[in-house]
């Protein structure tokens, strides 16, 4: 099994932007091997990227995150791209610069 992207797969999936982290699932919630990925656009602003190995191919997704002002906006998008997207509580804390336990209650609260 292999944990890594190809090196050109990444370049194609994310352009100009820079890969600033990866975070490989071996089992997702779906249990699809995944790659959950922080880009860095040239505007400075980030998107994810989720890269899925379903067996017979490889695809990817760019998950959108909406626009916050407050903690609780931040926090309603956590909890949405956690409960909706799927992603998991490691990479949103990366994400989001706090821990995975904060990420934890975030969820747990709502």
């Amino acid at each position: 099994m292999n944990t890594e992207l190809n090196s050109k797969y990444l370049k194609q999936i994310c352009g100009d932007a820079e890969a600033e982290f990866c975070l490989y699932n071996p089992r997702s919630k779906t249990g699809i091997q995944t790659w959950e990925i922080k880009v860095r656009n040239t505007d400075n602003t980030r998107k994810i990227i989720v890269v899925r190995d379903y067996g017979y191919k490889i695809d990817h997704e760019e998950i959108q995150i909406h626009p916050f002002k407050t903690r609780e906006e931040r926090n309603a998008e956590i909890l949405r791209l956690y409960k909706e997207e799927g992603i998991s509580q490691n990479f949103l804390g990366n994400l989001f610069n706090i821990s995975q336990p904060s990420v934890s209650v975030i969820v747990k609260s709502k």
